[in-house]
């Protein structure tokens, strides 16, 4: 016997022995199971499944979310590309602009770091420090496997620089510390001698976190330690307490572990009287689990998150507050939009990954890549369509980017033509309701004459300004010389993606420079669009068949490509300039499309 046919035998037995037996079958020990009991229990299961999850969804729901942000350390965590003090500037720039009130602003240690060269010009141009962290040792030195109780130099820079709040670091298996001698109970007498020299040093009103930077280990080996720590804390009298405990996971744990060592932190808390006290979590990447544990954690439990605005970080990266604060919004959450200023956080991400490694983010990061954006249709615009409060207050299509423009068409009005043109060359007295006019009826003329031309690039529609009698400005004169020198060169590249439109059009025996839109997904735009049956899809093709044949022509594909060319000129193959049509042109009116359907527009 083979190994499948054991294999198949085995299965076998264990369907005749789990299946359902219809309508008055008899199992073997003589019980009755009708197909309606089995419904019945089925959806009752699914009722109480979905119901136990919808409890955490509420958590994340409803939570604000306290954001230390980490993006001036963590981007600096074995990258690539070193931070000058320049670079610490521009990204302390984008941490303000998300309205993130608290940050680290270093790890101080015995050398001078790029940090303490930006802290001296902070200091001198009198900035707020008053949100800025530091992250500090608990101890520097061992001596016979014991800490000493000496005071860091971290600490020490915090007085020297004048940062009041602290991010204390400790391990509990750290190899080199003798536990049995240092043990849990001398541990928490250096807890309290320095938060106590911290209020007294620093300010009496100092932020302070302890950071278990070890804590998945513990709660594996040694959950006790754990206990015992935060215990201590929690029983502290409530003017002695701090302002919370840190932990951490290198994204070895598994997320349901996680999730269960979180809740039972919490509810140690809890039971200790500590309601108040934060819990905030750090995880980095190493199974594809990071935002799902960040998100479970916080569901959990967990009260906020230090982290970078973007993923950038050692190893494989680590959960960005951008991605968690967008999903919890996804959720239906609208505290954390009253927090911070979410509808920056996308741009934040983008511009602090270019900092910190001199390249954008990798096109297929979720949230604030490149590709994020073809997952416009049936994804997230569908659910907003499906729930239109779900996001309240909240503009997605803003959030992700495709700003809602006018667009020249034979529907165009003189007033939206002139419009157009002050979008594309600003204020010109020129640009009358007249004007408007005239190029409104050249566009008709254009069209009765059997030419189907581009209007919403900027050398199209100069050309059409031209036509309607305007005179050219500088500007205009100028994008029509440029896209003269590139004529060549694009119009080679729509040659190339004419050849593969060729090798679908012939599929239906008939060569006619057309393609169903079945073909057109499958050859064009499977790779931007993550579902195409899904109703905003089917309702934004009708933005390319023009003609309303159902079918998709290629000059009206072709009239998407040419403008692709004018717009971006210095496109290197045809395949960006693929990206820029879709990306640029379809997808967004696509989005236009479906919103004049459905009466939004």
């Amino acid at each position: 016997m083979g190994v499948f046919d054991c294999f198949n035998r085995e299965e076998k037995a264990s369907q005749s022995k789990n299946s359902v037996a219809p309508v008055g079958a008899v199992h073997q020990n003589g019980s009755c199971v009708t197909s309606i009991s089995s419904k019945a229990a089925f959806l009752s299961e699914v009722q109480n499944l979905v119901d136990e999850r919808n409890r955490k969804l509420d958590v994340l729901k409803n939570m604000e979310i306290l954001v230390i942000d980490n993006s001036l350390r963590e981007t600096t965590v074995a990258s690539i590309k070193a931070h000058t003090v320049e670079s610490k500037r521009a990204i302390f720039q984008e941490i303000k602009k998300c309205g993130f009130k608290y940050y680290f602003i270093e790890a101080f240690n015995a050398e001078t770091r790029m940090g303490d060269l930006f802290l001296e010009e902070l200091i001198a141009d009198k900035e707020d420090l008053s949100g800025a962290f530091a992250f500090c040792e608990m101890w520097e030195r061992l001596e016979d496997g014991i800490p000493l109780p000496d005071i860091p130099v971290s600490l020490q820079k915090c007085k020297k620089f004048g940062i009041m709040n602290v991010m204390i670091e400790f391990d509990l298996m750290y190899h080199k510390v003798n536990y049995k001698k240092f043990d849990m109970d001398k541990l928490c007498e250096y807890i309290k001698n320095k938060v106590d020299w911290i209020r007294a040093n620093l300010s009496p009103k100092s932020l302070i976190f302890l950071n278990i930077r070890d804590f998945s280990n513990t709660m594996k080996y040694h959950p006790e330690r754990v206990w015992k720590v935060v215990n201590f804390l929690s029983t502290l009298p409530p003017e002695e307490r701090v302002t919370g405990i840190a932990y951490e996971d290198m994204g070895k744990a598994l997320m349901d572990h996680l999730a269960v060592w979180t809740k039972a932190v919490r509810s140690e808390m809890i039971r200790c009287g500590w309601e108040d006290g934060q819990f905030i979590f750090h995880v980095h990447e190493q199974w594809g689990m990071m935002h799902a544990t960040n998100l479970e954690c916080l569901a959990n439990g967990a009260t906020g998150i230090w982290c970078a605005v973007c993923t950038e970080g050692a190893a494989l990266g680590h959960a960005d507050s951008c991605t968690t604060i967008l999903n919890m919004i996804r959720l239906g959450n609208t505290a954390v939009q009253k927090q911070y200023n979410c509808k920056y956080l996308r741009d934040a991400a983008i511009k602090v990954t270019e900092i910190a490694s001199g390249n954008s983010p990798d096109p297929r990061t979720p949230i604030y890549g490149d590709r994020a954006l073809d997952m416009l249709f049936g994804a997230t615009f569908a659910a907003m369509d499906e729930d239109p409060t779900i996001c309240e207050g909240f503009d997605m299509a803003e959030f992700l980017g495709v700003k809602r423009v006018v667009r020249v068409t034979t529907m165009a009005s003189g007033e939206m033509i002139v419009l157009k043109l002050k979008e594309l060359f600003g204020e010109n007295e020129q640009f009358t309701e007249e004007i408007g006019e005239e190029m409104r009826k050249q566009i008709l003329a254009n069209a009765a004459e059997g030419r189907r031309e581009e209007y919403n690039s900027a050398v199209g529609l100069a050309m059409l300004f031209d036509q309607a009698g305007g005179h050219l400005t500088a500007e205009m004169a100028a994008a029509i010389e440029i896209s003269r020198e590139a004529d060549v060169h694009i119009v080679n590249l729509i040659e190339e993606i004419k050849e593969e439109w060729d090798k679908w059009d012939c599929r239906d025996g008939e060569v006619d420079d057309q393609l169903t839109f079945d073909n057109f997904y499958i050859g064009f735009m499977a790779p931007y669009f993550g579902c195409y049956r899904c109703e905003d899809s089917q309702l934004g093709l009708s933005a390319i068949d023009m003609d309303n044949d159902g079918m998709v022509d290629w000059t009206e594909f072709r009239f998407y490509l040419i403008w692709a060319g004018r717009q971006y000129p210095d496109v290197k193959n045809s395949q960006e300039l693929l990206d820029k049509a879709f990306r640029f042109g379809l997808i967004p009116a696509m989005k236009d499309e479906c919103d004049r359907i459905r009466g939004k527009l």
